[in-house]
């Protein structure tokens, strides 16, 4: 098991990058409320640091949460009080009876776990449709092919107040993978601290995942925005329903 999203990473995460998980979810309340299902259980996996989480607390929903990085759950724990979270591999959690699963932020894709493999997430995909009641919704998105734009290693940079992160980006076409190295620097006290974290993800190509979700028993429509947050080439949004 890698390491994922230490503190430094987390606190970056969370300051400057939930746009995706508020957007991703207004668009599941609406999916929710449109099926009829004003409570229940929300299943978020790689929840990071409860934003999501928070905004189906605030709507009434009961909300479990789990992610494999430590640092992001006890954020999360803070921004969402009610909610339950675990610490674990989405790959090997037990999925319990619920009316929505999110999975936002290229859950499916990361590699922490390295026995994400084509086998591990359709079991997963099982485990989610046996758990949802008739009807019930899965949010996602995922990184395919073409996710980095160009050829080469991609550089990107941000920062915010007390914070700012660098990042090289680097596809591998002939195993569908991706790489990113991520530098962090992040003020403590007077002065900044600097963290390094290696991140490797697993890209799957949207047909690959209309066909096991159809499969499945899911009627699907993809998407390439979450609400009014335009999502960047070569990550897909996916909303699945269990058929009645």
């Amino acid at each position: 098991m890698r390491d994922a999203y230490g503190h430094d990473l987390a606190y970056v995460h969370d300051a400057g990058f939930g746009d995706l998980a508020r957007s991703a979810a207004t668009v599941l309340l609406r999916a929710l409320t449109e099926s009829g299902r004003d409570r229940g259980l929300v299943v978020d996996l790689c929840c990071g640091s409860g934003l999501l989480a928070r905004e189906l607390s605030s709507a009434g929903y009961e909300v479990l949460g789990i992610d494999i990085s430590g640092a992001l759950l006890a954020l999360a724990k803070e921004r969402a009080p009610d909610g339950r979270f675990r610490e674990e591999s989405i790959l090997s959690a037990e999925i319990p009876a619920c009316v929505a699963v999110a999975a936002t932020g290229e859950c499916f894709n990361y590699l922490f776990d390295e026995s994400n493999t084509r086998e591990t997430l359709h079991s997963l995909l099982c485990r989610i449709h046996t758990a949802l009641e008739p009807g019930g919704v899965l949010i996602f998105d995922a990184a395919e092919p073409g996710r980095v734009p160009g050829s080469g290693p991609h550089q990107s940079h941000a920062q915010g107040q007390d914070w700012a992160v660098l990042a090289s980006a680097e596809e591998d076409g002939a195993h569908e993978t991706l790489t990113r190295e991520i530098t962090t620097f992040r003020k403590v006290g007077d002065l900044y601290q600097r963290s390094e974290e290696t991140h490797r993800l697993r890209l799957i190509p949207t047909h690959d995942l209309l066909d096991q979700l159809q499969g499945l028993g899911f009627e699907v429509q993809t998407f390439h925005r979450y609400d009014n947050l335009q999502l960047p080439p070569g990550l897909g949004g996916f909303l699945a329903r269990k058929t009645p």
